[in-house]
């Protein structure tokens, strides 16, 4: 049996996250006996790379691990980390705060890129989801400038690029994750099978 083509990029899933709302590290939360880690690493199974991201290496992860390079509590250290380090010229960014996510959100993203896009995010349950989505290593320049001038939103940056906004309407896959109370929801979303 022939193996599904991969997608030829790299994912990087950020742990890096204070989790102050949530009470502890989201990545180490379970689901049916699954950690939010371990089940977003399988959904990322069909990139050609996969990396985990954050300040430290856990001790309990044995995922290839890279260290933020930047001291900055901010998802753009992610994005900016993930380009450094890619060999691929296209990064998939995803957080652990979306532990529903799933390759067919991934496929359909990276079937909706055009040429000449600098990044492809998901808009859903009206939101736009700027820690799911593809970024181009073509982008690391005006990254490095927003920084460097204190700028850390990833909303802003996206306004500076030439972005595709992919919509998925309402979908519980994008459910996210910012305290015990959402685990709860997410959990009885995972058990009634409604995504």
């Amino acid at each position: 049996m022939n193996q599904p083509t991969k997608i030829p990029a790299t994912a990087t899933i950020l742990i890096g996250g204070e989790s102050k709302r949530f009470g502890s590290p989201k990545w180490q939360a379970t689901i049916n006996g699954r950690s939010i880690l371990d089940r977003i690493w399988g959904a990322c199974n069909g990139f050609e790379n996969r990396y985990v991201i954050g300040k430290e290496k856990p001790d309990s992860i044995s995922y290839p691990f890279i260290k933020d390079e930047l001291d900055i509590q901010a998802p753009i250290n992610g994005i900016y980390t993930a380009l450094k380090y890619s060999k691929t010229d296209w990064v998939f960014l995803l957080s652990c705060d979306l532990p529903l996510i799933d390759s067919k959100v991934f496929e359909k993203l990276w079937e909706s890129k055009s040429e000449n896009c600098d990044a492809v995010v998901p808009f859903s349950n009206d939101k736009i989801q700027v820690t799911c989505g593809f970024y181009h290593k073509r982008v690391l320049s005006t990254l490095e400038s927003e920084i460097e001038k204190k700028n850390y939103s990833i909303f802003k940056l996206l306004k500076k690029l030439n972005t595709a906004y992919i919509k998925f309407g309402n979908d519980n896959r994008f459910t996210n994750m910012n305290t015990q109370n959402d685990l709860d929801k997410i959990a009885s979303i995972f058990d009634s099978n409604s995504f």
